[in-house]
This record gives structure tokens, C-alpha cells and sequence, in this order.
């Protein structure tokens, strides 16, 4: 890779992404600070959260990846929108249903959501939904993790080895590796070794005086960021559902509170209420019709498979979910 090349990579910024640039709704008048997860239909929900991920991550551009400009915003909307909207709306969701089954209920239902962006290779979806509100359950509520189903558990067990630190990510890495276009990657691990990469070694001093530039050190960096280019290159074919993804950019679960830390103390003394350390849950009144979280969405029956098995099988507008529900069990 020649001294060109590496620049057209590094100034790499497609126009078209101007008009992808759009801000989650920050006027807390107009924010809400929970959203009925049986609201919408499962498999509807799930895709314009990754229609979203993936305009925001298409958005984000080589300079913000670079120099983290604060007048660039499109990676800050990436992050807050799987930190602070996903992973805190699973978590204060969970913890604010006080009614055991019916918590059991809404831990289910987003994990059915992950399984679906999964199913969708909206990789960044998945992680800040099971590592933002689901995986700690095992240790922070315990009763509730024994009750989720075998195939929740076995697929929030496999997100975790996916980004397991002992083996570097490898099981992630090789799923990408597999995984068609298109795809929403978690880019976190490209993030930090380009980080290190500016840290140092771009300068080489020899024994001389003489100062050289470290071009291998930049065409490792043009690498980095050509990897992150061509997941960006190729869009979903999803149709947009611009009540949901309003409803999706107004939610913030944090409104309401002073900072991250009272929000997070707010989230413990739930916990501590719903289900006390070495006491069984308590008994309390449900917030929803019961009627509306026993009664499975028609999609979900997409899911009922092995959970070794998370095989994607291609959907055509003429196909029912109970074909695809047959064809998964045929498969399996």
C-alpha cells in the first residue's frame, strides 16, 4: 500500500453519508424514558433497531475513528444509542417489573430481540443488549435467570464466549469472518488498537539523530480502517418504520436522573427490592395486561429451535412464519 492509497483511506468520506447523519432526540421534553418492549411486533422492533445501528455505524466516518473530532457526532450517536438507549432500556426494563413471571416475561422478550439481530448479524445490537441488561442476572437475579427458557440462556452463554478476553475474541472474529453483508460489526477492538497504534511508534528515531516516519505503523492503521469501510458499504434491505425508530431515538432511560451514577444506584436498590440476596422474590401486582406478555408473538415461533442451533433461514414475503417454523424443525 502505497503513501496515496493509505491518504485516500485515512480522508475516506462518502458524501452520501451527510444525509444519514441524523441525532437522537436530545430535548428531554420530547424524550420518554421507557418503551413497552411488547409494544411492537418482535421481529418489526428488532429490525429497525438494526436499521438504526446501521445508520449510525454507515455514518460514522475515518476522521472520527482517527482523531474522535467532537464536532463529528456520528460516532457519539453509534455509542450512545447501544450504551445508553439499548443496554440501560433492557436493564431498567427488567428491574422496574417487579411481578416475577412477568419479569421473566420481558427478560425473554429481549433476548428473543438479540436472537433476531443476531439472526441479522447486527453483532452491536446483541452485545449491548446481553451484556447491558442480561448477563449479570445469573449473579443479580438469580430466580429469574433459573426460569428464562434453556435456548435464552444457552444463546446469552454463547454472546459471552463470542467476546470471551482468555481467547481475544476469536469466536466473534470467526463468526464475522463467516457472516455475508450485511453486517453491523462491534468495532470497539478496531477502536482501541488504532488508539494504541497513534500512541506510539509513529515516529522512528535512529542511532543517527535522524527522524523517519513509521509508514508501516499508518498502512497498519489504512488496514483497520479499510476493515471497518467495507461493512459500511453495503446497507440493509430493511423498510423503515419511522414510528418505531421515532419512538427508539426519544427513548432515554437515564431522563430524569443527574447522572450515570444515581441512575446506576437507582437500578441496585430494584434490585435489592425485587429480589433480596438469599430470599425468594417477593410477590407483587403486574404493570401490564396479562394478556399482553403471555401471549407469544407469532414471530417468536421463529425461535423455537435447538439453542446449539442458530441457523439463519432466508425469509420471502410468501413465506408464513409457520413454514419457516417447519423448515427450522425439518433442519434440525
Amino acid at each position: 500500500m502505497d503513501y496515496i492509497n493509505l491518504k485516500q483511506i485515512i480522508d475516506y468520506q462518502d458524501p452520501s453519508k451527510k444525509n444519514q447523519q441524523q441525532d437522537l432526540i436530545s430535548n428531554e421534553r420530547d424524550q420518554i424514558e421507557d418503551l413497552d418492549v411488547f409494544l411492537y411486533d418482535l421481529k418489526e422492533l428488532s429490525d429497525q433497531i438494526t436499521l438504526i445501528c446501521s445508520t449510525y455505524f454507515r455514518a460514522i466516518t475515518s476522521q472520527e475513528l482517527l482523531y474522535r473530532l467532537p464536532n463529528l457526532y456520528n460516532l457519539q450517536n453509534y455509542m450512545k444509542f447501544l450504551d445508553k438507549v439499548l443496554g440501560f432500556w433492557c436493564k431498567r426494563s427488567i428491574l422496574e417489573t417487579s411481578n416475577f413471571d412477568e419479569r421473566v416475561a420481558v427478560t425473554e422478550r429481549f433476548a428473543q430481540i438479540a436472537i433476531c439481530a443476531y439472526e441479522k448479524k447486527n453483532f452491536t445490537a446483541v452485545f449491548a443488549i446481553i451484556f447491558g441488561g442480561i448477563i449479570d442476572l445469573e449473579k443479580s437475579l438469580p430466580f429469574t435467570w433459573d426460569r428464562l427458557s434453556k435456548q435464552s440462556r444457552t444463546f446469552v452463554t454463547l454472546v459471552d464466549d463470542m467476546l470471551g478476553e482468555d481467547s481475544h475474541f476469536k469466536l466473534y472474529f470467526e463468526k464475522l469472518r463467516r457472516s455475508p453483508l450485511p453486517v453491523v460489526p462491534f468495532i470497539a477492538n478496531n477502536q482501541t488498537r488504532i488508539a494504541q497504534m497513534e500512541e506510539k511508534h509513529n515516529m522512528i528515531v535512529l542511532s543517527t539523530g535522524e527522524t523517519l516516519i513509521n509508514f508501516q505503523k499508518f498502512q497498519q492503521i489504512g488496514g483497520h480502517l479499510s476493515e471497518i469501510q467495507q461493512y459500511q458499504n453495503m446497507p440493509y434491505d430493511i423498510i423503515p418504520n419511522y414510528d418505531i425508530q421515532r419512538e427508539l431515538k426519544r427513548l432515554n432511560p437515564m431522563k430524569g436522573f443527574q447522572d450515570e451514577n444515581s441512575f446506576q444506584n437507582y437500578l441496585v436498590t430494584l434490585k435489592e427490592h425485587i429480589e433480596p440476596a438469599d430470599s425468594t422474590p417477593k410477590v407483587f401486582p403486574t404493570r401490564r395486561p396479562t394478556n399482553t406478555w403471555r401471549s407469544h408473538s407469532r414471530v417468536s415461533r421463529l425461535f423455537m429451535i435447538p439453542s446449539t442451533s442458530f441457523t439463519t433461514h432466508p425469509r420471502t414475503s410468501s413465506q408464513s412464519d409457520e413454514q419457516n417454523h417447519r423448515k427450522s424443525i425439518a433442519d434440525m
